[in-house]
Parts: structure tokens; sequence; C-alpha cells
């Protein structure tokens, strides 16, 4: 079933009554870069949720959750947001997997478990999760639940590598081994104070014990099934119950986990188990990233002004959870941005909002290109194009300094007179000098007088 979620971000006045929630329930906002290289801000808070409101969440994909949040900070409505999920769990979180080890399971029921819960544990943040495997059945419960010790996530998946296959005799005690669960957590997060503590029980079906091999004692009808929703309920933890395979009781399963829980089912499907694991993971992390554009000539009041928000969350009508939001300004100018938002975050909504809230940053950037190519290139242009038309003008006389010197006219010979006068009668002007030829090459010559 697909619920309608809708988040509001809206302002109010400081002396509505923020004063008087949890300092730890207000989400601050601080500045960052909403993409590497473009000069738009965006606002990022990290907004933690309930329970009720992580599960509604949870259920979401991240197209789907993105969808639903809208956000207004003093009249101005922002720009997107982008919705991720933190990878840390916060306050530390202290894991039981309860693995139903009963015959039915044998085969690819243990198989996929195997398969899927090894993806699903490796993905949980090894600094702030602390996890055990245990499998049960329906003899030696006590033992196998109390023994099992609480260590990181890599760790954990040794653990269920070397859990037994399930024997074919084995019945299923699950009354039972979920009250031993619930003690197991309890006494751990005792003992390590400021942790919460989370079941995970994965089964394929109901209980069943009194048989001559199950253990004496153990917890069946009714009053058993009233004693393990006490235990799961009184406790303050969170319990998730994944139902494999068919003959699933599920509605035996919903009284169990009662308000502290929630119930899954799946078929014996890899691929499903894994999106079931996948919800169930992201409802452990209580907490979501919510990355708003601002819209442009924001920048200037975000330096001097404070705002105060609240984020809501609905479905239809109802208000699943609200937290306050606080955007305090810096001593002075601007804050510089403190991070970058992760491009993979932003919806495509938000991408097309930075493209066109950057257009003008990125038309200044464009045209002062344009100018210095510009520039550059009639710098190194224009007096190229003057000496070319220089040496355009002059490339004749290159042409002919290049050339070979022009052939002389033959000198007359000299014919002396035989009257004995001495006068030269064999004297002749050099032709006409052309307009292409050189002086220096071609200079008028004349033979020289006689002299008496």
């Amino acid at each position: 079933m697909k619920a309608a979620l809708g988040m509001v971000l809206a302002l109010i006045a400081p002396a509505s009554g923020l004063a008087a929630q949890a300092a730890d329930s207000i989400a601050r906002l601080t500045l960052v870069r909403c993409a590497p290289r473009i000069d738009v801000p965006c606002l990022q808070a990290r907004v933690r949720l309930d329970s009720r409101g992580l599960a509604l969440l949870s259920q979401l994909d991240s197209a789907g959750e993105a969808s639903a949040w809208t956000g207004d900070l003093a009249g101005r409505m922002l720009i997107g947001p982008a919705v991720t999920t933190p990878h840390d769990v916060t306050p530390p979180l202290r894991l039981l997997v309860l693995l139903d080890r009963s015959g039915s399971m044998i085969g690819d029921g243990i198989a996929y478990t195997r398969i899927t819960l090894r993806s699903f544990i490796q993905g949980l943040d090894s600094g702030s999760v602390r996890v055990a495997i245990a499998g049960f059945e329906s003899h030696d419960v006590n033992r196998l639940i109390t023994e099992t010790q609480f260590v990181s996530p890599a760790q954990a998946v040794e653990q269920l590598a070397r859990l037994p296959t399930p024997d074919p005799r084995a019945n299923t005690a699950l009354y039972s081994a979920l009250i031993e669960g619930a003690e197991r957590v309890a006494a751990e997060t005792r003992a390590a104070p400021g942790t919460q503590g989370a079941i995970l029980l994965v089964t394929d079906g109901r209980n069943d014990v009194g048989h001559p091999r199950d253990d004496v004692g153990l917890l069946a009808g009714a009053d058993g099934l009233r004693a393990a929703a006490a235990a799961l309920n009184g406790g303050g933890r969170r319990i998730w119950i994944m139902g494999v395979g068919k003959g699933i009781a599920a509605d035996t399963l919903r009284m169990l986990v009662g308000t502290n829980g929630s119930v899954t089912l799946a078929s014996l499907d890899p691929n499903v188990m894994a999106m079931r694991l996948a919800a169930v993971s992201k409802e452990l992390r209580g907490s979501r990233e919510l990355i708003f554009a601002m819209p442009a000539g924001t920048e200037a009041t975000l330096a001097r002004t404070a705002w105060r928000g609240i984020a809501a969350a609905w479905v239809g009508n109802r208000q699943v959870t609200a937290r306050a939001l606080s955007w305090r300004p810096p001593l002075f100018a601007m804050p510089a941005y403190r991070g970058v938002a992760a491009a993979s975050a932003l919806t495509a909504t938000l991408r097309e909002a930075l493209g066109a809230g950057g257009g003008g940053a990125n038309v200044r950037w464009v045209m002062a290109l344009f100018l210095a190519l510009s520039g550059g290139a009639a710098w190194l242009l224009i007096p190229r194009l003057v000496w070319l038309r220089t040496a355009d003008a002059t490339a004749p006389l290159a042409d002919v300094a290049d050339a070979a010197p022009p052939k002389q006219p033959e000198k007359a010979s000299v014919e002396v007179l035989p009257d004995g006068s001495g006068l030269r009668r064999d004297v002749e002007e050099a032709a006409p000098r052309q307009p292409a030829d050189v002086t220096q090459q071609a200079a008028r010559r004349a033979g020289a007088p006689k002299t008496r």
C-alpha cells in the first residue's frame, strides 16, 4: 500500500513555542555549495525522525521521498529538496539478528536468507553498529542466543557463515526465541550506556513446539503470544520481523511487534528479500539529510537575518513528525561554503533549478571569457594583418631583389678616328630604366668620354 506523504517546512514566529522543544530536536541549517563550480547556495539540515515517521519514509523509494518534501523559509519558496539517508546510526545500535533454523528452512530458504542477510549486514556502519547473529530452533534455545557476541558488521558476516545448516528434525520456538533475544539485547544496552537496541527476526513459519526433541517449557498458545509481545514492547527497542516463503502467520507476527516494530512479508526470492531488508536498513538510520537550493537574491539576507522554521511530516491529514529548523547568520559577512552537495543526491527538479539559478553567473563567465579571447585575438592578429599588407606592397621589390641581376647591354667597341682629333664617335645612352628596376642593380651606365 502506498501512502501519500506530505512534508512542509513552515516559517513560524520566534515566540511560537520552539524554545519548549528539546535542543537536540532542532535541525541547524548550514550553508553548502549546491554543486561543484556552481555559485548557488544550498541549505542543508539533518532532521531526526521518530519511529513512526521512519517506518513511513522507509517504505518510499528515493524519488518518492524527495518529491514528498517542500520548503518555505521567510516567505521564500525553497527549491528541492534532495533527500539522503546518512550512513551512520545515531545513537549507536546493538542489533540482534535471529535466524530461523527449523527444518522447513532447508534448501533455498537458508541459502537465500544467508545471501540477503550478508548483503544487509555489510551495508551497516561499522563505526556505530554492533551485530550479533543467533540461529534458533526448538532445541537449546537459551544457549544459542545468550552465547552470541555483538561484533562489527564484518565479523558478524563471519558468524553468519559459521551457522550450521538446519536440522530436519528441528521445529520453531518463535515465542521463546523472541523473549530470550529481548533479554540479550537489554543486557547489551545496559553494558553500553547511550546505545539503542533492536531485533531483526527472519522466519518462514509459525510457533511450533511440544514435540519429543524440543526443549521443556517452551512458550506456546495464546499465553505464549501475549508473553512474547509484552517482552518486545516493554523495553523500548525496535523489532523487525521478515516472514519469507508461504504459510506465514502474518496476524500473529503483527501482534508480536505491536507499536515498536513492523512486519514485512517476502516471497522466497533473493531480490524481493533484499528490497525488504533495504527498507529496514533505512529505518535503522534515524535521520535524513535535506538539501534545499536557495532562490536568487537570498545570499545577502542569509548573512544578517536569523530565521526559524519547522519540518513537519504528514500522511494524508495526519501529522507524522515535526522538527524545528534554525538558521543563524555568521558574525560578519557571508559564511563560506562548508561543503558541496552530493550530485547523486540532487533530484531532477533541483538540478534543473540549479542550472537556471546559476545561469547568470555562467553567462557572465562566458562573456568574460569571450571578451578575453577576443582581446587576445585582436592583440595577435591585427599587427599580423598590418604586416601582411606592408609585405604585399613591397612584394615586387623583394622578387626583383631575389632575382638574378638584369643583363647589362654590351658595351660598344671604342673606335678611334684616323683624323687624330681624339673625339669619340661611339657613345650611346643607356636604355631607359623600367619601373621594376632597382637603381643599385640596374643603374644608368654611359661610356666615359675620351680624353685628349
